[in-house]
C-alpha cells in the first residue's frame, strides 16, 4: 500500500463525546449552544454504546460515571492525545468540528475540579486547533461571541479569557477580542459589535470604563434587583447588601480591560490611546471608590487601578514618542 493510500485514524468527534459522556458528562453540558450543534445527537452516542439510560422526566439522558475518581488525569490524557492527533492530520477536522472542539474543550474547564490544577495541556491542545482554523480575521469574531455564551457568570467569563494561551499571535488577539466582547456582555449592551481596528477598540475601551464606575454598577444592580423581588426591602439594605457584588464586577472588568489594552509592541500610534486609558480610569473609577478600613474589598479594586496604571505607564515608557517629538507632554482633556 502507497503512502498516499494510508491514512492514518484520529478519533472524531463523537468518538470524543463519547468518551466524555462516558466519565459522567451530559451531552447537553458538552455542546450548549445551539448554532455549534454537532451532526450526531445523545442518543446516536448512547447507541452505539449500546447502553439502555432510563430518560428522567425533564427530558435529560445521563450516563452513568465509570472514570469519576480520575477525572482531572483522564482529561489530560485526552487532551494530550488529540493533540497529537492533530500534529499527525493537521486537517483531520473540518472548520466547524476545530470550533466544536474549542468550545467543548473551554466548557470542561468550568468544572470546579479543574481549576485548582493547571490546564496546561489544555492550552497546547488550543494552540493547536486555533492554528488550523483558515480565514482566521473572518471567523475569530464568531468564536469569541460564542465563547462568551459558555457562561453567565463574570467570574467564568473572565475565567475563560484568562485559560486562551498569550505565548502565540492568534492567543493573543483572541484574549484581546473576547475580552471587548465580554466587557460589552457584562455592562448589558444590547448590540455587541466590536470594531476590527485597534484605534476604534481603544476608542470603544475608553467609552466602556466611563461605565465601570462602582456606583453606577450598584445602582444597575439594585434597580434589578427591585424589580425582581416580591418582598419590600429597603433601598438601603440592597445598596449594603449589593456593594460587594458591585465591585467584585469592577475587579473582573478591569481585569478584562488590562487584557484587551495589551499589545506586543507599543507604538506611537497607541500612546495617545494609553493616556487616555490612564486619563479614564482614574476619572471614572479611582474617583469614585471611598476607601474603608472595614470594606477591603474597595481596597483590593483601588489596588488594581493602581497596578493597571501602572502598567500602562510602563508601556508607554517603553515606547517611542509621537514621529518628529523628542518628548512627550501631558496635555488636559478637551
Amino acid at each position: 500500500m502507497s503512502d498516499a493510500q494510508v491514512r492514518l485514524w484520529i478519533p472524531s468527534l463523537s468518538d470524543i463525546a463519547t468518551v466524555v459522556i462516558n466519565m459522567g458528562v451530559s451531552f447537553r453540558s458538552l455542546f450548549p449552544l445551539q448554532h455549534f450543534q454537532p451532526v450526531f445527537t445523545e442518543d446516536d452516542i448512547l447507541s452505539e454504546m449500546q447502553i439502555t439510560v432510563g430518560k428522567p422526566t425533564n427530558g435529560e439522558s445521563v450516563a452513568s460515571p465509570v472514570f469519576s475518581c480520575l477525572l482531572e488525569t483522564n482529561l489530560k490524557n485526552i487532551a494530550k492525545f488529540l493533540r497529537f492527533c492533530i500534529s499527525i492530520r493537521p486537517k483531520g477536522y473540518s472548520d466547524q468540528e476545530i470550533s466544536q472542539l474549542l468550545l467543548l474543550i473551554l466548557k470542561l474547564s468550568l468544572e470546579k475540579r479543574l481549576k485548582h490544577i493547571p490546564l496546561v495541556d489544555f492550552q497546547c491542545l488550543m494552540i493547536k486547533l486555533l492554528e488550523n482554523i483558515p480565514d482566521w480575521d473572518s471567523k475569530m469574531p464568531d468564536l469569541c461571541l460564542a465563547i462568551s455564551e459558555l457562561s453567565s457568570h463574570h467570574h467564568d467569563l473572565l475565567w475563560l479569557v484568562q485559560l486562551i494561551p498569550n505565548w502565540t499571535i492568534r492567543g493573543r488577539q483572541i484574549r484581546r477580542h473576547l475580552s471587548l466582547v465580554v466587557i460589552s456582555k457584562l455592562l448589558n449592551k444590547k448590540n455587541i459589535s466590536i470594531p476590527s481596528t485597534t484605534d476604534l477598540q481603544m476608542s470603544h475601551l475608553c467609552q466602556d470604563l466611563e461605565q465601570m464606575k462602582p456606583s453606577n454598577l450598584l445602582k444597575k444592580k439594585v434597580a434589578e434587583r427591585l424589580e425582581q423581588q416580591d418582598d419590600n426591602l429597603s433601598r438601603e439594605y440592597l445598596l449594603s447588601e449589593l456593594e460587594p457584588q458591585a465591585y467584585y464586577l469592577t475587579y473582573v472588568l478591569l481585569h478584562l480591560v488590562r487584557e484587551a489594552s495589551s499589545c506586543e509592541v507599543v507604538k506611537s500610534h497607541h500612546r495617545k490611546w494609553l493616556l487616555k486609558l490612564c486619563s479614564a480610569l482614574e476619572r471614572h473609577v479611582k474617583c469614585d471608590i471611598r476607601e474603608n478600613a472595614r470594606l477591603f474589598y474597595r481596597t483590593r479594586v483601588k489596588d488594581l487601578v493602581a497596578r493597571t496604571c501602572s502598567k500602562w505607564q510602563q508601556m508607554i515608557l517603553n515606547s517611542r514618542p509621537t514621529q518628529g517629538k523628542l518628548h512627550d507632554f501631558w496635555e488636559p482633556d478637551a
